[in-house]
């Protein structure tokens, strides 16, 4: 139970830090203060007040977008950080393997993460229940659940390349460049790769099922595909992968079949990580 000692210490240093009660206060003020903005710009008298599907659905998009910058800046320091100060020597000569350290960072920062993240959701359903009608504890806990889900991906991709990189440069390119790729500009991977085929842009409907498993394959698709399967955020409409492609749906493009993308997301970044830091020669 090496691995436990490690995330044990992980965390508890977080807490001597003050990283946990900074990511708390973040966190507060994501899901509690952004959920308050629908109430605080209605103008009473000027169309229905808002209600917990507005919040929610106000929230959402900056609880994701802060949710995966914090699990990505938990993450990315966890291993290099302590290849750089020589500690690694001190953390690998307790009965810790390799295996125990990688396993019991991406543990201790997605408990960092969190953490962080149910405080802000306590903090934001008092607030929620005071200002609007009909609060959903099903749909709250179901996007508590995903929130969690997501921060545990982030922290799994970073702590993956912290793992699998010498510096903490080169750690921040790796994060950086996958964050931006895989996370903002997948979209236009199979985009690209049409027209290359086709030498046109794709319409949104009678798309090949190949279009569409690329896009699953990038970092938020599956996750987004999950949330939705979650919780019914209001305002969000997504089109059936039925409505856009060209014949049947194969199972690998079914709702379901989403979680073994996100599983991917979690173990792949960690093997790739754990195999090169296992057969690096710590100077």
């Amino acid at each position: 139970m090496s691995w436990a000692h490690v995330a044990r210490k992980d965390f508890a240093d977080a807490i001597r830090s003050r990283t946990l009660w900074v990511l708390s206060a973040l966190m507060i003020l994501t899901v509690a203060g952004i959920s308050a903005i629908p109430e605080l710009i209605h103008i009473p008298g000027e169309g229905p007040a808002p209600g917990f599907d507005e919040a929610v659905s106000f929230m959402f998009t900056w609880m994701t977008l802060m949710i995966s910058i914090i699990g990505l800046l938990a993450g990315y320091q966890a291993i290099v950080k302590e290849r750089e100060s020589g500690s690694i020597r001190f953390l690998l000569g307790l009965p810790n393997s390799r295996f125990d350290v990688v396993a019991g960072k991406v543990l201790g920062r997605s408990a960092v993460v969190a953490v962080p993240t149910v405080i802000g959701f306590l903090v934001g359903a008092v607030v929620i229940v005071v200002l609007y009608d009909g609060f959903a504890v099903v749909d709250y806990v179901a996007l508590l659940a995903f929130s969690i889900l997501l921060g545990v991906v982030y922290v799994s991709v970073a702590v993956g390349v912290s793992a699998a990189v010498s510096t903490r440069a080169k750690a921040v390119a790796g994060v950086l460049g996958i964050y931006l790729l895989f996370d903002w500009l997948w979209w236009a991977v199979p985009m690209a790769i049409y027209w290359l085929l086709e030498r046109e842009l794709p319409g949104a409907t009678d798309l090949p099922t190949w279009y569409l498993l690329v896009e699953r394959i990038g970092l938020w698709e599956p996750l987004g595909a999950i949330a939705t399967t979650m919780v019914d955020i209001a305002g969000v409409e997504t089109v059936p992968i039925a409505d856009r492609i060209a014949g049947d749906v194969p199972f690998y493009l079914e709702p379901w079949f989403a979680w073994v993308f996100v599983a991917a997301w979690i173990v792949v970044p960690l093997g790739i990580g754990y195999y090169r830091f296992s057969r690096t020669v710590l100077s």
